[in-house]
């Protein structure tokens, strides 16, 4: 935001800039909503003035919001009346889908839930000592936190500004803290060697408990003068918000028809707020200040984020490396994991809010059906939108079918980033399996302003930032999802190389990549437009699309014309009829008003008399856009037709669609966004099945066994590297132990005579105990094998063997004959009724035993031997099939 909007702002809300003794404000600060109170039974909380111990009335509110909520039913509303609730309240409450539970802000005033340490906001002339021998400025807690002690090379204390909500730097080192240096001449990123100062922050000292924080100025000559910081130095006469566990501020967890509404979340180290399998949760009009993410969402079904804004960590004068190496590698919202977990997302809509100030922003690949649209994201220096829809272990690919629409993108490295992580993109024929893909249409990306993502590293280099942002890119050569690319406008700084248009649009086109790129504007602001076409082998169309260059690009250029008179181009006919880029214009675009500054206001509406105009091609009626019928005749380029309607964008949009307005623009505000109809799963009538993992090390199989376990309903706990005493098996319904426990350091790591006789007591009461080849070393003693020998009247374990189909079990019908051709295996020998597969004398690698009225059930061989790993080698679909065959037979034991 620039300078004159951002006083603007500041003066709507009642501040001025010298109103800020540390740094004024980048982002609007949160104000109460007038939002009318709702029909229904009332309760009221009150953080100064309440009790617990009352009726939650007007007159006499309870004190906690989670003493609140968990006196709610279904319609009831809860306010929480104006001010700081310094507490980590946990969620669990059932509303339907006709009455919703409602927790808010009473009209008027504004509830701050706060996970931090209140002393450093409320009392700071009393929370901090200077620090002798420290560096200049260099303060430390008079109080000890022992609870904040971490590993000593992690960041375990973060923070703001309490006035400004300005992020602290939060050090993993000392040395960083008071340094001098503000370049990034480090020998190692993540090393303690070498040391910079990245701006005011915290520092937790692991020995002696205390908090160090430093609000030094910094004097980087390579960023605008308004970007450094030159405020208060001394913590004592400033409020901070101070954050150090990573427990969320605000959990929500198995709740169902939830909304939450115009309230304020900040204070933990990790996720300010985590939703866990909810249903049909909403959040309106709040501000969630990160810790590593704003707001991580998993498991959940019908979850709607609207007219919210989540901040990162990201101060002005903050850079990728100083916060991706030296501090948090922070993320905005967080909805996919690297690994899949087995309970699949669906039905999300993320509407006018705002992703800003971050290395990374919205993690949503593996959701199923998202609409994305009138947001605003904006100042992040590394992955804007990371949209890979993991497969599966069953794989089942389930995410994709996002809809990204009306947005406006901004100062961001990679808006659309791609990788496979810890996941996998499953071998297909023809190149890889990916989700059902992206629809990003009438966008707006504006990349003139750098993105503080390269940091000079010596007063001899260019004094200045020079990275820019891009459409799209990815991490290790994964295969791109599918994109429908139509309808944007974007002005690019970064000059592309061998591709079509940017980079982004043409580019990453193996393993079968699916990709369509029509009736966009691309405006180069220094080079030419690409001018490279991917090989026609590819599954790629583009056409109707505008290119120019401000510099270096005149009337009359035409890129394509060698490309038209090529093979290829008569070859791409064969993929798209007309040809690649055959109504493709090389011209200016003739925009309202353009400025290549980035401090300028833009507006990239279309003249009349616009070379856009009524240049593009005719695009399916199944791509959907909510402004085709506004464009009469042949369609307009880029994201706004000359006749359609301006938009709005972020929380209740603020902004117009192509960022601040001059010029008498009017901004309507947005209040409401209308529910799309989704289909919500019913309630569990019935607990779901417990089942306890005990973790050794190595557990390579603990990811495909608990995927499995989840993905049929179960509820996993995971005890890493713990022991699980006996006689608590009898609180689950299924007990597994994997991975070798004593070279996870486990001291219980083999079961005694007096654990045996608990283990086979569970057994005969109804539990299942399942053992895997790598933990049987925990039955190595003679104990141990006299009561695998009892229970499955076997001889122990035998040596490798040819396993085959032994019975026509339920848990192997699927199988062929080269399912386990070459698999590393311990049998078991048990009685050779209990053989699933494995010799028919005995000899077992899959056996289930009854003992009384529960099952022993062994797995010897493991499955994660058979993954394919994709990202050196592309596996072959009879390595993908293998793989299936043997994680089906995990899907069809693990169901407690």
């Amino acid at each position: 935001m620039r300078t004159f909007a951002l006083l603007l702002a500041l003066a709507s809300l009642g501040h001025s800039q010298e109103s800020f003794r540390s740094h004024a404000p980048t982002r609007p600060l949160p104000t109460a909503h007038k939002r009318p109170l709702a029909e229904g039974p009332s309760y009221f909380v009150d953080a100064a003035k309440g009790d617990d111990a009352g009726p939650g009335t007007e007159v006499a509110p309870w004190r906690t919001l989670a003493h609140g909520a968990a006196k709610l039913k279904p319609g009831d509303t809860l306010y929480l009346r104006g001010g700081t609730y310094y507490e980590h309240a946990m969620i669990q409450v059932q509303g339907t889908e006709a009455r919703p539970i409602t927790i808010r802000s009473y009209p008027g005033e504004l509830a701050i839930l706060d996970g931090g340490l209140r002393e450093f906001y409320e009392t700071p002339d009393k929370a901090w000592e200077p620090v002798e021998g420290g560096a200049p400025g260099e303060f430390r807690s008079t109080k000890t936190y022992p609870e904040l002690a971490g590993s000593p090379e992690h960041s375990n204390v973060l923070g703001n500004f309490g006035d400004s909500m300005i992020p602290l730097m939060a050090y993993k080192f000392l040395g960083d803290l008071r340094s001098d240096n503000v370049y990034f001449n480090l020998k190692s990123n993540v090393g303690n060697e070498d040391h910079i100062y990245c701006g005011p922050g915290l520092w937790h000292d692991s020995k002696t408990h205390r908090i160090h924080v430093r609000l030094g100025h910094t004097k980087m000559k390579y960023l605008p003068d308004e970007d450094n910081y030159k405020g208060e130095t001394d913590p004592r006469k400033l409020p901070l918000v101070v954050a150090g566990t990573k427990t969320p501020t605000l959990s929500i967890k198995k709740s169902r028809h939830l909304r939450i509404q115009d309230i304020v979340v900040r204070g933990s180290g990790g996720a300010t707020v985590d939703v866990y399998q909810g249903v049909d949760i909403e959040f309106d009009g709040c501000t969630l200040y990160g810790g590593s993410t704003c707001i991580r969402v998993m498991e959940c079904v019908g979850f709607r984020l609207i007219h919210t804004a989540c901040r990162g960590l990201a101060a002005p004068w903050t850079f990728r490396g100083s916060l991706k190496y030296r501090a948090i590698e922070s993320r905005l919202f967080s909805a996919s994991g690297w690994a899949p977990s087995g309970q699949d997302q669906r039905d999300f809509e993320l509407a006018y809010c705002e992703f800003t100030d971050s290395v990374d922003g919205v993690f949503v690949g593996s959701v199923k059906r998202l609409y994305f649209h009138h947001n605003l994201l904006d100042n992040v220096s590394d992955d804007g939108m990371f949209l890979t829809a993991a497969t599966g272990y069953d794989g089942v690919t389930p995410g994709g079918e996002h809809y990204i629409y009306q947005n406006l993108f901004s100062r961001t490295l990679t808006v659309f980033a791609f990788g496979v992580g810890h996941g996998r993109q499953k071998g297909i024929v023809g190149g890889m399996q990916t989700g059902a893909g992206a629809y990003i249409y009438r966008n707006v990306f504006d990349f003139r302003r750098p993105v503080w993502y390269h940091q000079p590293r010596s007063p001899n280099e260019k004094q200045e930032v020079i990275s820019t942002g891009r459409f799209a890119s990815d991490h290790g050569g994964p295969t791109w999802e599918p994109m429908f690319i139509y309808h944007n406008t974007l002005i690019v700084d970064e000059v592309p190389r061998y591709t079509y248009a940017s980079n982004g649009l043409g580019t990453a086109m193996g393993h079968g990549a699916k990709r369509r790129v029509f009736n966009n504007i691309v405006v180069q602001k220094e080079g030419l437009p690409g001018n490279f076409m991917p090989p026609t082998s590819t599954d790629f169309q583009a056409d109707g699309n505008l290119l120019w260059s401000m510099g270096a690009t005149k009337p009359g250029d035409d890129f394509f014309s060698k490309f038209r008179k090529s093979k290829a181009y008569e070859e791409s006919k064969a993929k798209y009829a007309p040809g690649w880029g055959t109504n493709d214009v090389i011209a200016d675009p003739r925009f309202t008003s353009f400025d290549r500054d980035w401090h300028k206001v833009v507006n990239l509406s279309l003249q009349e008399k616009s070379p856009a105009v009524d240049a593009g091609v005719t695009l399916p009626q199944e791509w959907p856009d909510p402004i085709r019928s506004r464009d009469a005749g042949k369609p307009d380029l880029g994201a706004r037709p000359l006749n359609g309607a301006f938009w709005n964008v972020g929380v209740r949009g603020r902004l117009w669609m192509f960022g601040e307005s001059e010029g008498g623009v009017s901004i309507s505000v947005v209040e409401n966004v209308p529910r799309r109809k989704i289909d919500y799963p019913e309630a569990r009538t019935k607990p779901a099945p417990s089942v306890a993992i005990v973790e050794g090390y190595p557990a390579f199989d603990l990811p495909l066994l608990t995927f499995a376990l989840r993905r049929n309903g179960a509820e996993v706990e995971t005890l890493k590297h713990a022991w699980l005493e006996p006689k608590k098996y009898t609180d689950y319904k299924m007990v597994i132990v994997t991975g070798h426990l004593g070279r996870a350091k486990i001291e219980h790591a083999k079961f005694t005579a007096d654990d045996l006789k608990l283990v086979e007591d569970y057994m005969k009461t109804g539990g299942t105990f399942v053992l895997t080849v790598s933990a049987r070393e925990s039955f190595a003693t003679p104990e141990g094998k006299k009561f695998l020998a009892k229970i499955t009247e076997g001889a122990g374990f035998v040596k490798t063997i040819k396993p085959q189909v032994v019975q026509n079990h339920a848990w192997v019908k699927h199988l062929d004959a080269g399912a386990f051709a070459d698999v590393k295996n311990t049998p078991l020998h048990v009685r050779k009724s209990d053989v699933i597969l494995g010799t028919p004398e005995g000899a077992a690698i899959l056996a289930q035993s009854q003992v009384g009225k529960g099952r022993f059930i062994y797995i010897g061989w493991e499955t994660h031997d058979a993954l394919p790993y994709t990202r050196k080698t592309r596996p072959t679909p009879d390595e993908e099939a293998r793989y299936e065959a043997q994680m089906q037979i995990l899907l069809n034991l693990a169901r407690p």
